[in-house]
């Protein structure tokens, strides 16, 4: 049975632990099929790691791919979501759109995502702390300032574009 086809007919009127805790742990590509058939919409595979990964996703009907380690929380000393980004983005070779999350703090850490992969990057947790500490004017002053650094990291770098980003060559450093 695919994850939520349980739910479908009516709500079931439990609390969202319960909904969490009863949902299915495995995901199969038949889930990935099953949602975007019942949807209609484009579905995004998050979490996605490795270049086995990106092709159970993509033969499943994924329309993207989200390189996410969900903050790190499931696996003690598993992969940063950066390391595997350009092994994914490698895999993906241009099929899909590829969204990065994770540790995203800085505008350099934007740079970063788009010069290893990523076309577009998912910013989380800053905006959570502008909107708790300013509302939504916070949240616009926090993108305004990722916006400004990523604007400094560019000039400095000598890209004038984002497609100029997304062609810009990281020097392998273990450290990024």
């Amino acid at each position: 049975m695919p994850i939520v086809q349980e739910y479908l007919p009516q709500g079931i009127g439990k609390s969202m632990n319960y909904v969490y805790g009863s949902a299915k742990q495995k995901l199969s590509a038949k889930d990935v099929e099953f949602i975007a058939s019942y949807s209609g919409l484009p579905v995004y595979v998050k979490g996605v790691q490795s270049a086995l990964d990106v092709e159970r996703a993509l033969d499943a009907g994924a329309a993207g791919i989200w390189v996410s380690n969900h903050g790190g929380r499931q696996l003690d000393g598993g992969p940063a979501a950066f390391d595997s980004l350009q092994y994914v983005a490698k895999a993906v070779n241009q099929r899909v759109p590829i969204v990065y999350d994770s540790g995203i703090r800085r505008g350099q850490h934007v740079f970063k995502a788009l010069a290893s992969g990523a076309d577009l990057v998912a910013i989380g947790r800053p905006a959570i702390y502008g909107l708790a500490l300013g509302g939504s004017r916070g949240v616009e002053q926090v993108f305004n300032k990722l916006t400004e650094e990523l604007k400094m990291v560019m000039q400095l770098a000598g890209t004038q574009t984002i497609e100029d980003v997304k062609r810009y060559q990281l020097r392998d450093n273990n450290f990024l």
